[in-house]
């Protein structure tokens, strides 16, 4: 008995050193770059690195923010936030349709918006990119990066599997109570599916707030550009200076951090509680 418990400690010390071991890999690029956006410039080219700067200074921090940061920031929020409200309401409208209604050619239909999900982006970039810019003459706004990634099929797919775990007795209670599919939809199922609805919003902006390719070729002007494109102009102009290029990057990648500790918890109920079958 005392041989197994201490075998059981053994593992466990060995499973907890290699998680600590990855968390110190995982860490050390971010306390650089930390470190770097506060630490002057000849700390910055030294080498060995300097872990430990003797000074520190908010000036690169500040510069950055300076050149047109304010208005690429305000540009990725307006961005994701448009986004991010459509994708979750139509993908929980349209998952709780696949989920709970019966239609003609309802499997047929389903299995489209599965298939999209197998078509690389490299493929629809051109079609999507002469609908928004000839088409729809959207070229250098902020809607050519919203209109195309309005509806998500993976956020369908997502809340039409998490729908499906919903009971029909709840539907049938608030149907014998008065109430019509649009009422059971806003009153019953969304509330219980704000986990699933969560995760989605997470994954939902981390995915429009880094995007590069499609707003850099939507985009010609600083009115216009969202936060990675922007950062990126601002580093290919002042590649020498590493600590102002590393202070831009820390600031786009500052709300990123935010937002998945404010909803850490429901980030992770989401993830455990859509990991249903298909």
């Amino acid at each position: 008995m005392s041989l197994s418990r201490s075998l059981s400690r053994t593992k466990s010390s060995f499973f907890y050193a290699a998680l600590l071991f990855g968390t110190v890999i995982m860490v050390i690029p971010f306390y650089w770059a930390v470190i770097t956006s506060l630490m002057l410039p000849d700390e910055t080219n030294h080498f060995p690195i300097i872990w430990i700067p003797t000074k520190l200074t908010t000036q690169w921090i500040v510069q950055a923010w300076n050149a047109r940061l304010p208005t690429y920031y305000l540009n990725s929020i307006v961005v994701s936030a448009c986004v991010v409200v459509s994708n979750v309401y139509t993908s929980a409208l349209a998952g709780y349709i696949f989920a709970k209604f019966a239609f003609p050619f309802k499997n047929a239909l389903f299995l489209v918006v599965l298939a999209t999900l197998m078509i690389p982006f490299a493929v629809t970039l051109i079609p999507t990119f002469y609908i928004v810019t000839v088409i729809l003459h959207l070229n250098d706004t902020l809607w050519a990066m919203i209109v195309p990634a309005l509806v998500s099929p993976f956020g369908i797919f997502l809340m039409r599997q998490y729908t499906e775990t919903i009971p029909d007795e709840l539907r049938d209670a608030a149907r014998m109570d008065g109430a019509g599919d649009l009422r059971i939809f806003w009153q019953v199922v969304l509330p219980l599916c704000s986990p699933a609805m969560s995760a989605l919003a997470i994954f939902h902006f981390i995915w429009i707030w880094n995007d590069f390719l499609w707003p850099l070729l939507v985009t010609d002007s600083d009115h216009s550009r969202t936060l990675p494109v922007g950062v990126a102009l601002f580093a290919s102009q002042r590649w020498l200076q590493t600590n102002l290029v590393v202070a831009g990057s820390l600031l786009v990648m500052f709300p990123l951090v935010i937002v998945y500790f404010i909803f850490q918890r429901a980030f992770v109920q989401g993830i455990v509680l859509t990991g249903m079958k298909y």
